[in-house]
């Protein structure tokens, strides 16, 4: 499996041509698709009708303005094409969301929990930035994909401070949410780093901004030096790939299990 193949295509300067080459990629990868339009954001929604995961899983296909988007955040979407079509064949059921505007305010998440109801769903895992570094990264909780055991064999970290994504919306919809990323090891220390200025809400210092601009995850996205197709390491994309993966297969019975129980008896 070329888990990376789509993504030159789909990592265009110009959204309206990205919205199409996505059209013509789920077309062609046999997944059906709806599109749901407002105000012209465009949002791509998919599933697999099998054994239900309880779950939905997010990506932005947005781009911040002129950059190729690559790591932010068609890695991304690349994974998630490829795990539902790893679902179908499992027949495990799952909503996949590819957001528009979320360098916009996050509109297209917004414009989704707005006409959704969310209080189906046991989690959300969104992505961002999914292809570049070693080291998996999480936010938030959710209790079977931040279980030891799967962090262990993931090397995977949680962590209390990520870049804002459309977690941001979906956390306000009071269910579980997960923000996913990669980054090179070193970064995750200046993660660390930033999560002791807190949550902004006063505000952040020059010197959280000075850590932020050292981290080598920033050279992927808005323009950076290393915002290209070509820097995007198939490597970081499995590795995403292959936790979530694990996380969703699992048959472990814990809490997530038991929160999927809970909403089902609340409808």
């Amino acid at each position: 499996m070329n888990i990376k193949r789509h993504l030159q295509r789909v990592s265009l300067r110009e959204l309206s041509l990205r919205r199409e080459a996505l059209s013509e990629i789920l077309l062609s990868d046999g997944v059906k698709f709806s599109r749901e339009e407002e105000n012209g954001i465009v949002n791509f929604v998919f599933a697999y009708e099998g054994e239900n995961s309880g779950l939905i899983l997010a990506a932005h296909y947005d781009n911040y303005r002129g950059s190729f988007g690559a790591n932010d955040n068609m890695a991304s979407v690349c994974i998630l094409i490829n795990l539902c079509q790893a679902l179908t064949l499992r027949r495990i059921h799952a909503d996949f969301l590819l957001t528009d505007g979320e360098e916009d305010k996050h509109s297209g998440a917004e414009f989704y929990a707005r006409i959704h109801d969310m209080k189906k769903y046991a989690g959300i895992i969104n992505l961002d930035l999914c292809g570049y570094g070693d080291v998996i990264v999480l936010n938030g909780k959710l209790n079977k994909f931040t279980a030891r055991r799967l962090l262990n064999k993931h090397k995977a970290e949680v962590v209390k401070y990520l870049p804002e994504s459309d977690a941001i919306i979906f956390s306000k919809s009071h269910v579980p949410t997960l923000s996913v990323s990669i980054v090179p090891k070193w970064d995750v220390q200046y993660l660390r780093a930033l999560a002791s200025f807190g949550d902004g809400l006063l505000g952040r210092p020059p010197e959280f901004y000075m850590i932020l601009s050292q981290m080598e995850i920033t050279q992927t996205f808005h323009n950076g030096p290393k915002d290209n197709p070509e820097y995007v390491d198939e490597n970081a994309m499995r590795k995403v790939y292959e936790y979530l993966l694990d996380g969703i297969t699992s048959d472990e019975k814990d809490e997530f299990s038991i929160m999927q129980l809970l909403r089902r008896l609340r409808r």
